[in-house]
């Protein structure tokens, strides 16, 4: 059972941290300002501090600060790091310090009355043979408490460190031995002490290499859920372990998922398919809130297989993960993002020519245009699950677990039909508005995303800005009296036949626009607030940049800083969701 430890100073609580911690937490160690003065890589999600609270819980090391008069309000983060060496006198245990607070709770004190309080602590009930604070040269607060401390100045080592931004940092140490601790005031004469370096060594090759420390040797690193550690200096790459599994603080709902899940785990284990010896890949597609995260971590879980999470490109992934000679899956959230410029290393990775152990790709995406090279290649990426609305079962099971007046279930459901997408948190908020208001909210004061018609939209993706005007004149120059670009794009006409096909077989408009400007055309429907679009409407996975012109034809700024150029098709009714019908 984990020890909970509990500390008290004049003025603060300083505790082992627990669950309900985690937002206050991430909220301390994703702030910038933070990082950079302390020279740690800020959070980007909840479960990296759910990960790192799990992790300083079981090892002792991480604290959260509280004021006495304001309980359950985290004001700072106390962190220690052991590190044992062996000497000529014996084993020696050093305790490395990192601290830091709100902005609102500096200029206090509080972190002087936190390190008197731990320097106790760390000599007296750990056993620390001495104390170690590393501090940024521009760091004068940090500095300030070492020396109200008793911390000594010991050295200053250049380009040492390194900051979240990668740049390398000059670092200040400052020491405090126990026997200076012990006897404050006496000039304590210190022993030089000496490493008893024990070594390993590896065959590789025939050339035989030191791994000094020490080093343990393991065929797998086991399971549970790990992300990828670059090392600040030498930049070699390891695996880092966050969590036994992936874990959820909430109730999931029916995400209608089961069955792809089921086919995944199917064909990983039959006879055909694992004799193969090659990889596996499911993309799991849609907007966000739609539940494809958690759907994706679910399969990771079921897999039983440990959990690499790749959040960003590195030097050097490529190789490394070929490296590995076990099998394992590899989760890659918002995977167009994370290899927006990096695409040739997510085929080479997925394509496993050069893997030790075959490999379990899950993407999940925003948009499903992650590469071209991904999309109907089914020896690359084998299964493809499109999450949007959420199932009736989901829909029903949230209202009648959350709504207190179950006379309202019906005016809720209206509202839902009205949605452009249903997801459990705008569900969950309008079922919060009842409870609180005693009625349904009105359809104009909630800001939920509504639907009212549905508009087919034609988008011309991967086209250079500068060829919109043309790509545009020569559709219109070709539409017939009252012909549509949508009725026109899908017609087909012999002109356009190639002319290296044996039997030079006619084909559609959209074939030959696609061909000629190497883009790719697709025919959606959006549902919209209104019969038409207008000038910043959110629409798809952008903003209208410019209204339409007279033949529908409009341009939509994405949400990756380009241009797209777009199509208004005809307008159609609005639509129902929920309710089985139109209204």
């Amino acid at each position: 059972m984990t020890r909970k430890i509990e500390l008290a100073t004049e003025r603060l609580i300083v505790r082992t941290p627990d669950e309900g911690d985690v937002h206050e937490v991430f909220a301390l160690m994703s702030d910038p300002e933070i990082a950079a003065s302390v020279g740690f890589r800020p959070m980007c999600t909840p479960s990296e501090a759910e990960g790192a609270i799990r992790k300083g819980v079981a090892d002792e090391q991480m604290f959260v600060i509280e004021e006495k008069g304001a309980p359950a309000h985290i004001v700072g983060v106390f962190e220690v790091a052991p590190h044992r060496t062996q000497t000529v006198s014996g084993e020696r245990c050093d305790f490395n310090l990192c601290y830091f607070l709100r902005r609102e709770a500096r200029g206090k004190g509080y972190m002087t009355e936190v390190v008197e309080m731990m320097k106790d602590y760390l000599f007296t009930e750990r056993k620390a043979d001495s104390l170690t604070i590393s501090v940024l040269p521009r760091n004068d607060a940090s500095r300030r408490v070492a020396l109200k401390n008793g911390f000594t100045y010991e050295r200053l080592d250049r380009n040492c460190g390194i900051s979240f931004m990668d740049e390398l940092v000059d670092l200040e140490f400052y020491v405090l031995d126990r026997e200076e601790y012990l006897n404050p005031g006496k000039k304590v004469v210190k022993e030089k002490v000496q490493t008893v370096e024990k070594q390993k060594w590896i065959n590789e090759g025939g050339i035989l290499y030191p791994i000094p420390g020490y080093a343990t040797l393991l065929p797998s690193p086991g399971r549970g859920v790990f992300r990828i550690y670059e090392d600040p200096r030498t930049k070699r790459l390891g695996l880092e372990k966050i969590d036994d599994s992936f874990t959820f603080s909430f109730k999931i709902y029916d995400l209608d998922c089961e069955d792809v899940i089921a086919r995944v785990i199917r064909t990983w284990t039959s006879d055909l398919f694992s004799g193969s010896g090659k990889n596996l890949g499911v993309i799991f597609n849609g907007l966000k809130g739609t539940g494809k995260t958690i759907a994706a971590k679910l399969l990771c879980n079921r897999m039983g297989l440990p959990a690499v999470v790749i959040s960003r490109p590195m030097d050097g992934l490529l190789e490394f993960i070929q490296s590995l000679c076990f099998e394992c899956v590899i989760l890659i959230d918002e995977a167009e993002k994370t290899f927006s410029d990096d695409r040739e290393v997510l085929l080479k990775m997925i394509d496993g020519v050069y893997n030790n152990a075959r490999k379990l790709y899950v993407l999940t995406t925003n948009r499903l245009t992650v590469d071209e090279n991904l999309l109907g290649r089914p020896g690359r990426i084998r299964y493809i699950k499109e999450f949007s609305n959420l199932p009736s079962s989901a829909i029903n099971e949230v209202i009648d677990d959350n709504l207190r007046d179950k006379s309202l279930k019906d005016e809720v459901l209206k509202l839902v039909d009205s949605l452009e997408i249903s997801t459990i948190d705008i569900l969950k908020s309008i079922v919060d508005e009842c409870n609180i208001m005693g009625e349904a909210p009105s359809c104009q004061m909630l800001n939920i995303p509504r639907a009212k018609f549905r508009i087919r939209i034609i988008t011309f993706d991967d086209i250079e800005a500068g060829l919109h005007q043309e790509v545009r004149r020569l559709i219109i120059s070709q539409l017939g009296p009252d012909e549509s670009v949508e009725e026109w794009l899908m017609k087909t006409a012999m002109d356009n036949a190639r002319d290296d096909a044996p039997d030079k077989k006619p084909r559609r408009n959209k074939d030959m626009i696609e061909e000629k400007y190497d883009c790719r055309i697709s025919i959606q429907t959006q549902p919209s607030v209104s019969p038409v679009l207008y000038l910043g409407q959110s629409i798809r996975y952008g903003t209208v940049a410019s209204e339409p012109d007279g033949f529908g034809f409009f341009t939509l700024e994405n949400d990756w800083d380009g241009v797209d150029l777009c199509c208004m098709g005809t307008r159609m009714d609005r639509p129902s969701l929920y309710r089985g019908r139109l209204f």
